[in-house]
């Protein structure tokens, strides 16, 4: 990774009401039956996207929908998303949504897919297209990878095509780096995604136009990790504990997007020691009887439209979801730690 990547701020604080996304009912795959079988970098599959059948979201027999109006609607690339203002993830709430760039990679995705399975958590995953086009093997490989993280309920977003600071290009140069990773998605996976994040989180007016202009929604994110600076899965999760805490002492946001690499393997194994943190978190909070972390898997809390907010608001407004829905998915958050942190305490 490179060195001199900078760990973005939000760029703006802003006030708003509900998100329209909050306000009609949602549908959400049921959690599987059984745990997924475990899965090595070895055991990637190696077929071409040519090769590939076309995939079903509704043809896994075990997959199943149901009516949830506090849940959100699976969307494996973003259409759902699509013309909405840069998402920061700005919010004074405990919403947590977890996003991995630069990849995919064989010999570190993969075992991330099975730790996100195992924990029932769904993410954002930006790619880079360079790692997916191509008809060599390694390209294929990759490209399969990217159908897994779909098959698996994951998101795509379009990370452009070489990971190139955009401001510093061209016009017709950032266009190609844009189109260039969008159709290295779409040769792999069938569909185009409409969730973009800039390498390095580095933007413009031009680029938001450029962005806009193709149904982009920008996502930024607000809770870095450093994990491009150091090479222990601890280290990550101290990184993350200390921006948490600053973020929210400083500047009140109790929740909102992390940032990690899933070409890293430190980073991969810190998935799991985050996520472990949170639970622990909750489980003090619970007995505080304070709002407790939610892990969301797609950007319904922090989306807003541009056609609802306008373009003249460069970032969508803090999430402020109304009071009956956040009291509902609290309810059952609490009730899902009050069963795990007891059975922790027996331990």
């Amino acid at each position: 990774m490179r060195a001199g990547r900078l760990l973005l701020c939000a760029s703006a604080i802003l006030g708003g009401a509900a998100i329209a996304h909050w306000t009609t009912p949602k549908y959400v795959r049921a959690l599987p039956t059984q745990e997924p079988a475990a899965r090595t970098s070895d055991s990637a599959p190696t077929l071409s996207a040519a090769e590939a059948p076309p995939f079903d979201d509704d043809a896994n027999a075990n997959v199943v929908r149901i009516a949830d109006p506090i849940s959100f609607e699976h969307d494996s690339f973003g259409e759902s998303f699509r013309d909405g203002i840069t998402i920061t993830g700005e919010t004074q709430h405990r919403f947590i949504l977890f996003t991995f760039d630069d990849g995919p990679d064989f010999r570190t995705t993969p075992r991330l897919l099975d730790l996100l399975d195992q924990n029932h958590v769904k993410a954002v995953f930006f790619v880079a297209g360079y790692r997916i086009d191509g008809n060599y093997p390694l390209a294929q490989r990759q490209a399969a990878i990217a159908r897994d993280i779909v098959r698996r309920g994951h998101i795509i977003g379009n990370h452009t095509e070489n990971h190139l600071g955009l401001p510093s290009l061209e016009t017709d140069e950032a266009i190609t780096q844009i189109e260039s990773a969008e159709a290295a998605i779409v040769r792999a996976t069938g569909r185009r995604p409409f969730l973009f994040r800039p390498p390095y989180g580095a933007h413009s007016p031009r680029i938001d136009h450029l962005v806009q202009e193709r149904g982009y929604t920008m996502m930024l994110w607000n809770i870095g990790t450093g994990d491009y600076q150091v090479r222990t899965a601890e280290d990550v999760l101290n990184i993350w504990r200390r921006a948490y805490d600053i973020r929210m002492r400083q500047e009140g946001q109790r929740g909102g997007i992390i940032l990690l690499h899933d070409t890293h393997a430190w980073s991969v194994e810190a998935f799991q020691l985050i996520y472990n943190d949170i639970q622990r978190r909750n489980c003090e909070l619970l007995a505080a009887g304070e709002e407790l972390f939610d892990i969301v898997g797609d950007p319904s809390v922090f989306f807003a439209p541009r056609s609802e907010r306008g373009t003249e608001l460069a970032a969508a407004p803090k999430t402020e979801p109304p009071a009956e829905l956040l009291d509902a998915r609290q309810e059952l958050l609490r009730d899902e730690a009050q069963t795990r942190c007891g059975a922790l305490a027996l331990r």
